[in-house]
């Protein structure tokens, strides 16, 4: 199988300042046409670090994809050094630099700082990959068997080239080569930890079919099981991967709630929609955080009327009917508490269902009895008594805040597969 290594350059990678999304979008287009990505480097805008990291991946790799350092700024040196690498001199290309003219002319630019010119400089027997949503063009190398390519950082810009020029061209570099396949999917689960998980699936020994991977990718809140077949052919893959999602399905049952790019929010919309119910809120310590994740979904008009964000005990009582001997004896954070904003929210707006989220999220405001990270969540149901649930969240205020609501979400989810 051609194997592809991933180099990302710049030191706002390094540094956290930029969240390198590129790998994940380059990775799934080379598994389109079986391509394995076996290693991603990062390295700094260092011209010696980066000519380690080249001669590396070179060596031990047919494809290598460098993203990052094409602009036309003084610390944009990924093209000069790479034509050093190869030994190469970098030569003025017209039809490039006619390009990057009238891109600047096309955004009102009566001149074109002379900065940008560099970026028309092609480092000999490259080819330059037209770069329609930038400056900088994308340029291919090709050596015996072996491809280089340097791509623009910019993350569109990448993905734009990579859909128009290098995955077509890989494709037809490799065409007899990379005839290998390689399927992954993901499925999503919720309200469950993940050695518990681990434990309901089983030993994956039993199960997965040759070529079969199985990665459990923890997050907040659930667990996501990502499932990889490599095969000769696009039906044998599909035919294991169908298989081992099956006995997998089969076994975490109503844990999991989705697959892909599916959310838990998409998926809560979905059934409220279906089970023609409505959910109204009422949030303390999470400010609108769950309101705002249903409102991410398309047509969550259709089943979310509002909600009320009570952080002070004056709204509790306002809006929200919670009387102030029920906030004295109770305290906001209390499972008292929690029912009464369900219930009153649900009467309020008039919707099927009312969930309430109050909490300590910190850093202060703990007690002995009541430390940081302490939540109640209620869910009322027209016709039904009220649950409710204690959470005893860890760490810190964001991570507090974003717990509580993915277990609203789950607890809302639950309550309405259960009917």
């Amino acid at each position: 199988m051609i194997k592809a290594e991933l180099l990302s350059i710049g030191d706002e990678l390094l540094i956290g300042q930029v969240v390198n999304t590129n790998v994940s979008t380059i990775g799934k287009l080379l598994c389109t046409i079986g391509i394995d990505t076996h290693r991603v480097t990062t390295v700094g805008d260092n011209k010696k670090d980066l000519l380690r990291a080249i001669k590396r991946a070179w060596k031990e790799s047919d494809v290598v994809i460098a993203t990052g350092g094409l602009g036309p700024t003084h610390d944009d040196i990924s093209k000069k050094i790479v034509a050093d690498f190869f030994g190469k001199k970098l030569v003025r290309h017209e039809p490039t630099l006619r390009q990057v003219r009238a891109r600047f002319r096309k955004f009102g630019y009566a001149t074109m700082p002379v900065a940008n010119i560099g970026q028309a400089d092609i480092p000999q027997g490259f080819t330059p990959l037209r770069n329609d949503q930038g400056t900088a063009p994308g340029l291919w190398y090709k050596q015996g068997k072996k491809v280089f390519i340097i791509l623009p950082g910019v993350p569109h810009e990448m993905s734009w080239l990579m859909d128009k020029w290098v995955i077509p061209k890989l494709r037809k570099q490799y065409k007899d080569k990379a005839s290998g396949v390689i399927l992954h999917k993901v499925l999503h689960t919720s309200g469950v930890g993940e050695s518990s998980l681990a434990e309901m699936i089983g030993d994956p020994q039993k199960f997965l079919g040759p070529g079969a991977t199985l990665a459990y990718l923890p997050r907040i809140g659930g667990v996501r099981l990502r499932i990889t077949v490599k095969s000769n052919t696009q039906a044998a893959a599909k035919k294991i991967l169908l298989g081992v999602e099956k006995y997998i399905r089969a076994q975490a049952k109503q844990h999991i709630y989705g697959d892909d790019d599916v959310t838990l929010e998409e998926t809560v919309v979905d059934l409220l929609l279906k089970k023609k119910q409505s959910v109204a809120t009422a949030e303390s310590c999470t400010a609108g955080m769950f309101a705002a994740r249903l409102t991410n979904v398309p047509g969550a008009t259709g089943v979310f009327p509002g909600g009320i964000v009570s952080y002070a005990n004056e709204i509790k009582e306002k809006e929200l009917n919670v009387p102030a001997k029920i906030l004295k004896h109770y305290g906001a954070v209390s499972e008292e508490t929690a029912i009464l904003m369900a219930e009153h929210i649900r009467r309020k707006f008039g919707s099927t269902i009312g969930i309430s989220i109050t909490g300590i999220a910190g850093p202060t405001g703990g007690t002995k009895t009541k430390p940081v990270g302490t939540v109640w969540v209620a869910l009322a149901q027209k016709g039904k008594k009220t649950k409710t649930q204690l959470l005893h969240n860890v760490g810190d205020r964001a991570m507090i805040r974003e717990r509580s609501v993915e277990f609203a979400l789950e607890f809302l989810r639950r309550a309405l597969i259960e009917g």
